[in-house]
């Protein structure tokens, strides 16, 4: 199955979600030892992602498929998050009220620091850039 939501579908705070095949872990060798480079492709919409991942907590395998989503908030409803650590966030807590990380595994935290329009055989691609506390994914 394959999902793609983009912004303006309603309060869902997903911006974009798809479901991607890891293609190679590491293609320009190993780096760090507890981080890997991963280059996935969508099938449907031919999206192309480079991934870094701390494979000590969520190892991912060449040849598996994963879904991935990009979210402007945590909160179900679209609300906007505290930009501030809160242990009583629903999720920290027993019986706290569902958020966007029940539906995942592995849910890392960053910010978009750059975007840019590239023109590639007469079609233009947009590549974004997210910083995930020094993992990134363009």
């Amino acid at each position: 199955r394959y999902i793609v939501k983009m912004a303006g579908t309603g309060s869902s705070p997903v911006l974009f979600e798809d479901i991607f095949e890891v293609q190679q872990r590491d293609p320009d060798g190993k780096k760090f030892d507890k981080v890997s480079r991963y280059v996935c492709r969508s099938d449907l919409y031919e999206c192309d992602l480079t991934l870094d991942v701390n494979i000590d907590v969520y190892p991912l395998e060449v040849g598996h498929k994963y879904q991935v989503a990009l979210a402007s908030t945590l909160n179900m409803d679209g609300s906007a998050g505290s930009t501030k650590f809160d242990a009583t966030f629903p999720g920290f807590q027993v019986g706290g009220k569902p958020t966007l990380m029940d539906r995942y595994e592995y849910v890392m935290y960053g910010k978009v620091y750059k975007y840019r329009d590239v023109q590639a055989g007469g079609a233009t691609k947009v590549e974004v850039y997210v910083s995930y506390g020094g993992l990134l994914m363009l």
